[in-house]
């Protein structure tokens, strides 16, 4: 949440799912960083409670992971995923990126994005 807040962005962290959920029935976000392994309700189960909602009533939703193998994840409700552990320099460019705008262009700018940074590592 620091990182972010230095790049002048308002975070909110949930210790688990059902914690995100409510604070999602209270505030808006544009955009929610959703790690699937968390106690009490995973993050899977909080995408399948996003995808009974609007999609102009949900946020844009990156997913952040240390497994290998995630199940398919809704690409109408997931932006991109991240895999522990990850450049915290990407997250930060990744969520600013998808500030304000739509579900496919925030598609498009993180693969862009993805794609420059794997160009430059090699």
């Amino acid at each position: 949440m620091t990182v972010l807040g230095r790049r002048g962005l308002q975070a909110e962290a949930a210790r688990n799912g059902v914690e995100a959920l409510e604070k999602l029935g209270v505030h808006h976000y544009e955009v929610m960083l959703l790690d699937l392994m968390m106690p009490q309700m995973n993050g899977y189960d909080v995408l399948t409670h996003l995808a009974a909602q609007p999609a102009a009533q949900r946020p844009l939703v990156l997913v952040l992971t240390a497994g290998l193998e995630p199940r398919p994840l809704d690409t109408q409700i997931v932006i991109g995923m991240l895999h522990k552990p990850f450049d915290v320099e990407l997250l930060v460019d990744t969520v600013v990126g998808c500030m304000g705008v739509r579900m496919s262009a925030a598609q498009s700018a993180i693969s862009s994005l993805l794609q420059t940074r794997v160009e430059d590592a090699n």
